[in-house]
């Protein structure tokens, strides 16, 4: 689990049964925080040590705010939008209304069991879904039914429990993230490296959090997919062209589905600056902006002063690749609470890219996306990059400063 805002990964494991109206979950990272604690329908939250049946049961209290999901995580009006891999495993897209945007839900296709869940930040904390919404990025490498659990044996042992004295704890868990405020890394706890491990199969530290991937190739093809945190749009199927030597990027998304008007959205990014536009089906360009600020540097997750924040094994779960993948944390512009997660194999190979604030009412609210092809010396063909007549003389809208963090010209 990824935090919204904090150079923080959160690892869980999660036990709920509906019959015993209960859902455990223990939270923990690499350093040595923990936390193990069982909610109740009816608002009681206990903490538990001693292990899997656990030795000790303290009640925090009797009114917790931290609730049972339920089982359907699908808000009313939820939709379905198609069908593509995420990490080679098929899955089901589905966007549910969150306030004035949406959240996003991969399930894999064939058990139709959760995969993979985004949150934006706006959206506020709500059933069904407690725990996993207080982060922005939710990978479950093992999501599987079981027979039965040990929730209403633990619960009975738990009835006889003392109420703690200090709720600190139960109040905290409003914010689940504040459990694991960053103030520091200390040397990685092996009792918990094992525990993580043990939940996902793979994971390691990074050699240190400048190890980065190789910059970007100098010229290269990619396409991905493209997900919005606002409601309507569909994601959008992208093509990107990159060449340094001009320097200028071209990304092109492609409405889902389009319209007679709206075929696709092109930013073309060139020298110090760049321009968005909108081309109908014939290439028409009804809408052009100068708006934008100019291509990445190859470089950008050293300029913008990324760090690793672990690494994965290849051929698991969560790397079905040949080579390493490291998640990395880019504090862009934490001030206004902007950070990017993305990860990235050893190879420089770019898996996904997320930004973990963007807003549902601002352009299209694009935040996610997801690489499914990456070519390096691939060069665009002729015309990609040239200016069409329509954004000439546009004047200049200001950017956010923190995009020149990694877009030309650089801060």
């Amino acid at each position: 689990m990824q935090d919204f805002f904090l150079d923080v990964l959160v690892f869980g494991s999660f036990v709920y049964d509906e019959s015993a109206q209960a859902f455990r979950f223990k939270l923990s990272d690499r350093y040595g925080s923990h936390v193990d604690l069982l909610t109740t329908e009816d608002g009681r939250l206990y903490q538990l040590e001693g292990g899997e049946f656990p030795t000790s049961c303290t009640l925090l209290t009797a009114d917790s705010s931290v609730t049972v999901p339920t089982r359907d995580w699908l808000a009313d009006g939820a939709e379905c939008v198609g069908e593509a891999p995420i990490l080679d495993r098929p899955q089901d897209w589905w966007k549910t209304p969150s306030g004035e945007g949406a959240n996003w839900f991969w399930y894999n296709t064939n058990n139709r069991l959760p995969f993979r869940s985004m949150y934006y930040a706006e959206a506020a904390p709500s059933n069904p879904v407690p725990v996993y919404e207080h982060f922005t990025f939710n990978y479950f490498p093992e999501f599987e039914e079981v027979e039965s659990t040990n929730l209403a044996e633990i619960l009975e042992s738990c009835a006889t429990s003392t109420t703690a004295r200090d709720s600190m704890l139960a109040l905290k868990l409003k914010d689940a993230t504040t459990l694991f405020g960053s103030g520091g890394y200390p040397e990685p706890d092996p009792e918990r490296i094992a525990q993580v491990q043990e939940w996902i199969p793979g994971l390691t530290e990074c050699s240190s959090i400048d190890s980065l991937p190789p910059p970007w190739p100098t010229q290269v093809q990619a396409t991905a997919f493209m997900t919005a945190v606002s409601f309507p749009p569909n994601p959008f199927p992208t093509r990107i062209y990159y060449d340094w030597t001009l320097p200028a990027q071209n990304t092109t998304l492609y409405y889902n589905p389009p319209t007679a008007t709206d075929y696709a959205q092109v930013a073309l990014l060139t020298g110090d600056t760049g321009y968005i536009r909108i081309e109908d089906a014939q290439g028409h360009v009804s809408m052009c902006q100068q708006a934008l600020p100019g291509p990445q540097v190859p470089d950008w997750q050293a300029v913008d002063n990324c760090e690793c924040r672990a690494q994965i094994a290849p051929e698991t779960v969560l790397n079905p690749s040949q080579v390493p993948t490291k998640i990395l944390w880019c504090p862009t512009d934490l001030s206004a609470r902007q950070v990017f997660w993305t990860w990235y194999s050893d190879l420089g190979t770019p898996v996904v890219f997320m930004q973990s604030n963007s807003s549902p009412t601002a352009g299209t609210g694009l935040n996610l996306a997801d690489y499914t092809q990456w070519q390096p010396g691939s060069v665009a063909p002729e015309g990609t990059f040239d200016l069409p007549a329509a954004c000439e003389g546009e004047p200049k809208v200001d950017v956010p400063q923190a995009c020149h963090n990694c877009h030309l010209p650089t801060n």
